[in-house]
């Protein structure tokens, strides 16, 4: 540090001083998110039949072109980062939900060609909301983390 600037330093007050170093460090900070390639957060709530959806994915297919996303429903919620997010635009909506208790009672399946033998779980979730969609949603440029899917069950 030079003299002339640790002279400056001494003189000024030290609440100016606080100031100028938070200042300093919001200015360094500012840079530093991620690059997102233009993605932006995606959230929300799935209820069937009036109640929240305990557990499920949920997927966003451009209309048009782009990238699929999508994301794991938990407790009703989906929460969808902007790093892996979508990118503004019009959306087909997908969600699959199958039903954990018919999977516990199936007989354990290795890996690899022999787990054919385990039968496909059952989908909960009617084809108009996955395979067949009716679902849509517009992601906006801000990003969209309220959106809501009411399905009937």
């Amino acid at each position: 540090m030079t003299h002339a600037v640790s002279r400056l330093i001494d003189h000024l007050p030290r609440h100016l001083l606080g100031i100028a170093l938070v200042a300093g460090l919001m200015g360094s900070f500012s840079g530093c998110s991620p690059d997102t390639g233009g993605r932006v957060a995606v959230g929300g709530t799935v209820t069937l039949g009036g109640t929240m959806l305990d557990q499920g994915t949920i997927e966003f297919h451009p209309v048009g072109t782009g990238s699929i996303t999508g994301g794991t429903i938990r407790d009703g919620r989906f929460d969808i980062p902007a790093t892996t997010g979508a990118i503004p635009g019009k959306y087909e909506v997908r969600i699959f939900s199958t039903d954990n208790d018919a999977a516990a009672e199936q007989p354990e399946a290795p890996p690899g060609p022999e787990s054919t033998q385990r039968p496909l779980q059952p989908e909960r979730i009617d084809k108009r909301y996955n395979v067949e969609s009716e679902l849509t949603a517009e992601i906006p440029e801000q990003g969209a983390t309220d959106l809501s899917f009411e399905l009937d069950s």
